[in-house]
């Protein structure tokens, strides 16, 4: 049968049994698998084609776009392979059955280099189906979108056929046009995920969403759907994004006896529903400032509107979560109605019997904040405090920032040191302080709102 065609110059047009490898090299006309009613064959053809497609002579374009009167194919598990630039035409969309099993994902790099998952179409997971039978459980097993483990990774609309840097989608802007981005959505669960040991890493030009509604008991509608999961992984670049999800909109984390992550650079994004942007709930591969899980974070010109949450460090002293966080940056920020804007915790799951976890060398500097209901928290522990400056910790520091509404920051245990050009409501319980530094005041220039796309 007539699987995948693949087109090479000189040649003529070839066509490809099943299982057959070509290695195509770097001016070799793309592969296009051709698709059919039946996810299993879409499945084989385009498994084929990446196949087809990888090699060392070059890097393969596999071109996915509508044919046989077909702009929507259904796969089930497709296994990326290293040296591929993998495209998703625009009007074209690439979506996950429904029997994907709980503990897998819809496209599964292990181990790959060289790879970029580029275009302005769409990979869908189809995961409304499984969130209702998910919401108000506890991180109910259920299949993620895209998972990968590899080096030199590029996701986003933000790349050329050959895998160079363009660049289409730019954000923020007034109007937060999501129409040339690459499209990420609805998966049953987490969407896109870097696994430990991953390296080299750049999200550029995605739009990732899932439903970011609750019910009326305040449950996610759409559970642990998290758009940007980045875990043991060093040297990442996330920018040009669009989120607007059910649970943390990056999540950054690393795994007792994996790979810490260090180097994350977060920049030009605009977060919606969901959870902001999160540090930890775990970071145990490290647990001293020295040897740390998370390190090196740094946020630059993000807008959130409606979120939940804007920056949170979250961690705790059970052994799965407790560790260590240190050098982290947020700056040049506006957030609109944002429940919490910022929350630093010691007791994310008031577990205990672990070792003691850390958040050290914190900077957030010209963020603004209107619409707050609580306008945020330091929450340590007796026999941990969190933010005292020492000779490795600079503490937790607030220049140039203001933040309007709602109830004040608490701090317990622990300390905030908060520039005296600052606007924020404090208020100490159990071993708080606040510590006059000296700032400028805010110079960051918000807008009057901050538009989210409407879902598709």
């Amino acid at each position: 049968m007539l699987k995948t065609k693949c087109k090479v110059p000189g040649i003529g047009s070839i066509v490809l049994l099943a299982g057959l490898l070509v290695h195509v090299p770097a001016h070799a006309s793309p592969c296009v698998p051709q698709w059919t009613s039946a996810a299993d064959t879409n499945t084989t053809n385009l498994q084929n084609a990446i196949n087809q497609c990888s090699g060392s002579g070059g890097i393969g374009l596999v071109d996915l776009k509508a044919n046989n009167g077909i702009s929507t194919a259904v796969i089930t598990t497709v296994n990326l392979a290293s040296n591929i630039v993998l495209k998703v035409e625009k009007g074209f969309t690439l979506k996950g059955s429904a029997n994907l099993p709980s503990d897998g994902a819809m496209l599964v790099g292990d181990k790959i280099s060289n790879v970029t998952i580029t275009g302005t179409g769409a990979i869908d997971g189809d995961g409304g189906a499984y969130w209702p039978s998910a919401v108000g459980k506890s991180n109910t097993a259920r299949p993620k979108l895209i998972k990968i483990t590899g080096s030199h990774i590029q996701i986003g609309s933000n790349f050329t056929d050959a895998g160079q840097p363009q660049s289409l989608a730019v954000f923020p802007t007034a109007t937060n046009d999501t129409g040339n981005t690459l499209i990420i959505r609805n998966s049953p669960k987490e969407q896109l995920v870097i696994e430990s040991g991953s390296q080299n890493v750049t999200i550029d030009g995605v739009w990732i969403y899932a439903n970011p509604k609750r019910n009326s008991s305040g449950q996610n509608l759409a559970p642990n759907t998290d758009a940007i999961d980045i875990i043991g992984t060093r040297n990442t670049t996330i920018k040009n994004c669009v989120l607007d999800t059910g649970d943390d909109d990056i999540a950054i984390k690393s795994n007792a006896g994996g790979a810490a992550t260090v180097g994350v650079n977060i920049g030009h994004c605009v977060v919606g529903g969901g959870h902001g942007i999160s540090i930890g709930g775990q970071e145990a591969a490290g647990h001293t400032i020295s040897n740390p899980g998370v390190s090196q974070v740094a946020v630059d010109t993000v807008q959130f509107s409606g979120t939940d949450y804007g920056y949170r460090i979250k961690t705790d002293e059970t052994s799965k979560d407790s560790g260590a966080t240190t050098g982290v940056t947020y700056q040049n920020t506006c957030m609109r109605n944002v429940t919490q804007p910022f929350l630093f915790t010691y007791t994310y799951a008031s577990g205990t019997g672990g070792i003691l976890p850390i958040i050290a060398n914190v900077t957030i500097d010209n963020v603004i904040a209107t619409g707050a209901k609580t306008q945020g928290a330091i929450i340590g522990l007796a026999n941990s405090l969190m933010g005292i400056p020492t000779s490795d910790d600079t503490g937790i520091r607030m220049l140039n920032t203001m933040i309007s509404g709602g109830t004040g920051f608490s701090i317990t245990n622990g300390e905030l040191q908060l520039g005296n050009h600052s606007s924020v409501t404090t208020s100490l319980s159990t071993n708080g302080r606040v510590v006059p530094i000296n700032d400028s005041g805010a110079t960051v220039s918000c807008p009057n709102s901050i538009v989210i796309p409407k879902q598709i």
